[in-house]
């Protein structure tokens, strides 16, 4: 009798503890990672969500360093294209408005008037820059660059033109080769005003009081 009560219990724990033992089997394997054994290699296989998770925080590490590597480099071997010298660089011609106030307005830059010897005197204003092709630069190849003075050079030499005023001064050749051909009429048929306006002229040209009738400046190159 008691050999039956043995063998009973035992069949019953049985069937109550295998269930028990699958159920716990079964949730075990949903929280790892299951792994392919296929052949030799074996494969860990990661869930899909913390799969795309790790994808995801590769893909912003990725741009982050490509954000960082397309920034300025201080410490480069190229330097920003506006800081490059004039020498690099095809500039325009400052836009000549002729005392037309409206037009550098709608325009604006430009440059009201042209000339000057001092720096207060000359007008600045902003012209459009190219960097030349053969040079390598960081960022924008085609910008404004600010500051660059109302002042153009045309034929007129200030060594020259006080020769002759002093030489022929009288004939009217210092205003002829300034464009001042109505004075320089005046001054042939006076003969240099009797002399005086041939000394006069001598004195102006030296103090930079009589220039050129365009407008331009005195030419530095020779």
């Amino acid at each position: 009798m008691q050999q039956k009560l043995i063998l009973y219990s035992v069949v019953i724990s049985f069937f109550i503890i295998n269930p028990v033992t699958h159920a716990i089997q079964a949730r075990s394997d949903k929280e790892q990672a299951q792994t392919v054994v296929s052949g030799t290699a074996v494969q860990s296989v990661v869930p899909v969500q913390a799969q795309s998770q790790s994808q995801s925080q590769q893909a912003g590490s990725n741009s982050a360093a490509s954000t960082v590597s397309s920034a300025f480099n201080p410490l480069g071997p190229n330097v920003m294209c506006s800081f490059l010298p004039r020498d690099f660089l095809e500039c325009k011609e400052p836009i000549d408005h002729r005392n037309n106030e409206t037009a550098k307005q709608v325009k604006g830059y430009g440059c009201l008037r042209f000339g000057g010897s001092a720096y207060e005197d000359v007008e600045h204003t902003k012209v459009q820059c190219t960097v030349y092709t053969d040079i390598d630069c960081y960022g924008a190849r085609t910008f404004f660059r600010e500051g660059v003075p109302c002042v153009r050079y045309t034929d007129h030499y200030f060594v020259t033109t006080l020769i002759y005023s002093m030489l022929l001064g009288f004939l009217g050749m210092d205003r002829f080769c300034l464009g001042q051909t109505g004075t320089a009429v005046g001054k042939l048929l006076t003969m240099g005003g009797v002399g005086v306006w041939w000394i006069i002229d001598v004195i102006l040209l030296i103090t930079n009081n009589l220039l050129p009738e365009d407008g331009s400046n005195w030419n530095p190159y020779v």
